[in-house]
C-alpha cells in the first residue's frame, strides 16, 4: 500500500483554479522533487498532501485513509514538514525547538525520555547545529534557522518528510549536505517529497521529478479556464527535456548526461519575439 497518494485533486483560490486533476502515488524509498516556475503550485500541493488545507474536489490518502478524517497527532507521526520559514511567538532555544519534533509522542505534561533526548541530539548532529543548541533561534541567520527546522523534522521520526524549498536560504556547502542527508534518509526507506528551484541539484539528487505547469481545461460550462497540473512525472532525464525547459522554465540549455545523471549547461533565457510598435 502506498503511504501517501492523491486522486483528482483540484484547488482554487477565490474561485480561481490553481491546481487541477492532480493524481499522484508515492512509494517509500523515493526522493521526489517538485519542480516548476514560481506560482506553479508546488507549495500549495505540499499543503494539500499534508492536510493543512482542503481541496475543492478529489482526495488525499494517508496509509489508506482520507487524511481529513485523521487526527493531527496521528498525521504528525507519519508526515513531517519543513516549511520555507517559521514564525515563532517566543524566543525558543535551538534545542527546545528541535525537541518539538517529539511532541506527537508525548502526552500532556509528559517529560522526554532518554530515547527522545537521543533522537533530538542525533538530529542536531546530522544538521550541523549541535554547537548552536543553547542559542535562541531568534538570534540565528536565515540558513541556521532553516537547519533547525530540518532538525525538528528529523527528530519527529516520521516515515515521510515533505520539504518546501529546504535549501533556499543555505550556503552551497549546507545545500549539498542537506540534500545528501535527505538522500540518505530515502536510501534507508523513508519517503521525501521536496519542492526545489535548482534544476541541476534536483536532477543530481532526486530519483523522480514532478513538473507542475499551467494548462487550459474546460470546466463544463464551455468556457476555457487555466490551472496548474502535472506536466511530466518521471526520472530527471524524462522530465528535463528541451521542450519542457523552454515551455515551463523559459530557458534553453545543453543537457549533459554523465553515467546515469544529467545536468544542464550553457543555460540562457528563451528569446521572446517582440512585435513592432
Amino acid at each position: 500500500m502506498s503511504p501517501l497518494s492523491c486522486t483528482k485533486l483540484a484547488f482554487s483560490y477565490d474561485k480561481k483554479p490553481l491546481l487541477t486533476d492532480i493524481n499522484l502515488d508515492f512509494k517509500t524509498g523515493q526522493f521526489i522533487g517538485l519542480i516548476g516556475a514560481n506560482g506553479s503550485g508546488k507549495s500549495t500541493l505540499l499543503q494539500l498532501l499534508l492536510g493543512l488545507i482542503k481541496q475543492q474536489s478529489g482526495a488525499v490518502t494517508l496509509n489508506g485513509l482520507d487524511i481529513h478524517v485523521q487526527k493531527r497527532r496521528a498525521i504528525a507521526k507519519q508526515l513531517a514538514f519543513v516549511p520555507q520559514s517559521i514564525e515563532l511567538p517566543y524566543a525558543f532555544s535551538v534545542q527546545a525547538l528541535v525537541a518539538m519534533g517529539r511532541t506527537p509522542y508525548l502526552g500532556p505534561f509528559e517529560l522526554e525520555t532518554a530515547e527522545d533526548t537521543r533522537l533530538i541530539q542525533e538530529a542536531m548532529l546530522k544538521t550541523d547545529i549541535i554547537h548552536l543548541k543553547t542559542r535562541l533561534v531568534t538570534t540565528l541567520s536565515g540558513g541556521e534557522k532553516q537547519r533547525v527546522i530540518i532538525a525538528r523534522a528529523l527528530a519527529q521520526q516520521a516515515p515521510t518528510i515533505l520539504l518546501d524549498e529546504p535549501i533556499a536560504s543555505l550556503d552551497i556547502c549546507h545545500q549539498i549536505e542537506t540534500l545528501q542527508l535527505i538522500q540518505s534518509l530515502t536510501q534507508s526507506g523513508k519517503l521525501a517529497i521536496t519542492a526545489l528551484h535548482d534544476l541541476n541539484l534536483a536532477a543530481s539528487y532526486c530519483d523522480r521529478l514532478i513538473l507542475l505547469g499551467e494548462t487550459e481545461f474546460n470546466n463544463g460550462s464551455g468556457k476555457a479556464n487555466s490551472g496548474r497540473t502535472i506536466i511530466a512525472d518521471g526520472t530527471p532525464e524524462q522530465v528535463l527535456n528541451h521542450k519542457n525547459l523552454a515551455t515551463y522554465f523559459s530557458i534553453n540549455a545543453d543537457i549533459i548526461k554523465t553515467n546515469d545523471k544529467i545536468s544542464l549547461a550553457n543555460i540562457s533565457p528563451v528569446k521572446k519575439h517582440l512585435g513592432n510598435d
